[in-house]
């Protein structure tokens, strides 16, 4: 018996052997773009498009060209890529899971965007199909508009190198790399928590913050957050105004030494002061806050005014680079993104004049409101009038008591009912100094 079933197994071996090949795969053929070349850029895109309200048909036929550089590779990107070429990006809503093992990052694609809609989703543009499920392209008439060229070469995407404190409209979408950061909660916290999408906070030497989303179907979702100094590459994008980084893979996180965080002790000093530019505007030349660029604060701070009624101006007789109010409009002026974090105690100071041309004209300094992160705060009355001499006299209103955040929010209010005269807003300054708030003061500016 063991003979026979020595030569059994023998005999089965030589079999297996002679029907054992080498496997060769079948050849790829290398896929190649021979449509129509690319007549737009993803700027010229994003500035044709940048006023719109509702999703709006591309009609004629534009086409781009873009590199992928973030797909749903690890999860957290869901059901969009990311495509960028050389003067900005955009994302793509495509309904279909996986999109990574067709689209792969450092995918050359040209798009022909007719008859797909242009919209936006948290004020930023992207590309999709209107009322269709979150306005996603199917996946079938997604591969036939965005036509691959040659194999993706991921080693040519180079980062566009990124500080906190310069982040401009133009990087919205873009591959950024981000140095010297860490996360507020490194070493304790996971990237997501109670299995939600979960924000979590990285800062920079000089206290700056900026979020970085997680969804709870990443593969990295339950992974503890590094601790220590660090680098990451992502996605730069922005919701509502809010700055914040999506990770493609959870190679996007580098280099974390692990070091625990110095003690940052509060500091004192003025830490935020906008005077509106060293610009002249003269008449016929007064731009309007959204459309204003010379603020002294930059990104990630923010200047709105949607009613579009107060300007940017400066006029003969002292007055330099200041927002006007106009008398009996509706108008609020918004500053958002103000980092007053570890700053102590922090006090709002801003000057006020009213143009009191007329012998009766008179006012009040607390008919221009301060709102801060939604609460009206208090100010004191002050009564100015053209008999007393106040037409065009400056005065410092001070609030103590501003809030601790990484994105606080000043509202400058000027309503029709209580501004009959028109103001002039200048030198708004944030202060923080390590002792205590005290009371409401308005002093006239010498």
């Amino acid at each position: 018996m063991k003979q026979i079933g020595l030569l059994f197994f023998c005999l089965l071996s030589i079999l297996f052997a002679s029907c054992e090949r080498e496997y060769t795969p079948p050849p790829l053929t290398e896929p190649t773009y021979t449509g129509k070349f690319a007549n737009t850029t993803i700027k010229q895109l994003r500035e044709r498009y940048a006023k719109i309200t509702n999703p709006e048909l591309i009609a004629d036929e534009v086409i781009i060209r873009g590199v992928v550089t973030g797909n749903d590779e690890s999860g957290n990107i869901y059901k969009q890529i990311y495509l960028q070429d050389e003067t900005g990006a955009i994302n793509i809503g495509v309904d279909q899971n996986a999109i990574y093992g067709s689209y792969q990052v450092g995918q050359e694609v040209f798009v022909n965007l007719k008859d797909l809609y242009i919209l936006k989703y948290g004020d930023e543009l992207q590309i999709g199909l209107a009322k269709s499920q979150a306005n996603r392209i199917s996946w079938e008439v997604f591969k036939e508009k965005a036509q691959m060229n040659s194999w993706p070469k991921p080693q040519d995407l180079k980062p566009l190198p990124v500080t906190l404190d310069k982040l401009t409209d133009d990087m919205v979408h873009r591959l950024v790399e981000i140095k010297g950061v860490r996360f507020v909660n490194g070493g304790k916290n996971a990237f997501t928590t109670n299995d939600v999408t979960t924000n979590e906070e990285i800062k920079n030497k000089d206290g700056r913050i900026l979020i970085v989303r997680s969804s709870n179907f990443s593969d990295f979702a339950k992974d503890i957050l590094p601790q220590g100094e660090g680098s990451l590459y992502g996605i730069l994008g922005r919701f509502n105004g809010t700055w914040q980084l999506i990770l493609r893979t959870k190679r996007d996180v580098l280099e974390f030494d692990g070091k625990a965080p110095e003690v940052v002790q509060p500091s004192a000093g003025t830490f935020f002061k906008e005077t509106f530019g060293n610009g002249t505007y003269p008449s016929g030349n007064r731009p309007k806050i959204n459309d204003f660029k010379d603020f002294d604060m930059k990104a990630p701070v923010q200047y709105r005014e949607d009613a579009q009624v107060a300007d940017i101006r400066s006029i003969s007789g002292g007055y330099g680079a200041h927002i006007w109010l106009p008398a009996n409009r509706d108008a609020t002026v918004r500053i958002s993104g103000i980092n007053t974090k570890d700053k102590g105690a922090v006090t709002l100071s801003y000057e006020l004049t009213a143009n009191l041309y007329d012998a009766g004209a008179k006012a009040n300094l607390n008919q221009i409101q301060v709102k801060v992160n939604g609460v009206l705060m208090n100010v004191d009355s002050k009564e100015i009038s053209n008999a007393a001499g106040d037409n065009g006299k400056f005065y410092k209103v001070t609030i103590p008591g501003i809030p601790q955040g990484d994105n606080v929010v000043l509202e400058f209010v000027s309503s029709a009912a209580l501004n009959q005269v028109g103001f002039r807003l200048d030198n708004i300054q944030l202060e923080g100094t390590a002792g205590k708030g005290g009371e409401t003061i308005i002093v006239e500016k010498k």
